[in-house]
């Protein structure tokens, strides 16, 4: 909506190898992982292992997930972005169970927040 082209990608049907160089040159990285057995989804860790290694620079991050109980999973995702150097000017996002439209409407408002700072 905020007219800043992105892409997708879903980690357990796309290769990292396939992510990493649009990664690269992205300026804004969001990140979102579930919270299974108190971490983020091994996919996701995986990938964050693997970019972490390449030492992107100069990168806005933002982390955001999803818990039943814990919480732990988007936590993480944003102590790695975050350990990387990226900028986080949002707050992570933890969203407990099925999102409401209120949560919805508020990653809205956060999406709107990232672009601008981007643009």
């Amino acid at each position: 909506k905020a007219g800043v082209p992105f892409f997708m990608k879903f980690l357990q049907t796309t290769h990292i190898s396939e992510v990493v160089p649009e990664l690269l040159t992205a300026k804004l990285v969001c990140v979102g992982s579930p919270t299974i057995n108190n971490g983020m989804l091994p996919t996701i860790s995986a990938f964050l292992t693997y970019i972490k290694g390449l030492r992107p620079k100069n990168r806005t991050g933002f982390a955001f997930g999803s818990y039943g109980w814990g919480g732990q999973g988007a936590k993480e995702v944003a102590a790695v972005l975050e350990g990387m150097g990226w900028e986080m000017p949002e707050e992570t996002v933890n969203l407990k169970f099925v999102p409401e439209s209120e949560d919805l409407d508020n990653l809205k408002q956060v999406g709107s927040k990232l672009a601008a700072t981007i643009e």
